[in-house]
């Protein structure tokens, strides 16, 4: 081989190394952005107020996934025997806000009916949980 084709198979091989490195990093990048946006999408939370019988309504903004119910480790902790120790489960699912029941005993409502699945949450909407009442007010 002569040294001109040398020098040419070495320029390939430095371009193509080169090209390689460049793509990588442009993946990296693209791979954090998507990590941020899912970071972005579990930082979401909700502004709910807490109707209490003989308290004063309280303002309470929750994490996606929030269990309430009478258990201390609940988000939202009733101390009130008609609500089950894991009652309800408030999360997102894309840009809907959904209350789910978790097989409690007296049953969860929203806007005074039952519900038997998720279900969707729109501003405003009055989740009942024995005499407790959860008031939706939107996405923060």
């Amino acid at each position: 081989m002569d040294v001109t084709a040398i020098r040419w198979v070495s320029l390939g091989v430095v371009v193509s190394l080169g090209a390689l490195a460049a793509w990588a990093f442009a993946d990296a990048s693209r791979r954090d952005e998507t990590a941020v946006a899912h970071e972005d999408a579990s930082r979401r939370s909700l502004m709910f107020e807490v109707r209490r019988p003989g308290r004063p309504p309280e303002l309470v903004r929750i994490e996606d996934g929030a269990v309430v119910g009478r258990g201390r480790e609940c988000h939202i902790v009733f101390h009130d025997s008609t609500v089950s120790k894991e009652h309800a489960r408030l999360r997102l699912e894309g840009r809907t806000a959904l209350v789910e029941d978790l097989h409690s005993t007296n049953g969860t409502l929203v806007n005074g009916k039952a519900i038997d699945g998720p279900t969707p949450l729109r501003r405003g909407d009055r989740i009942g949980l024995g005499p407790n009442v959860i008031v939706f007010a939107g996405e923060v």
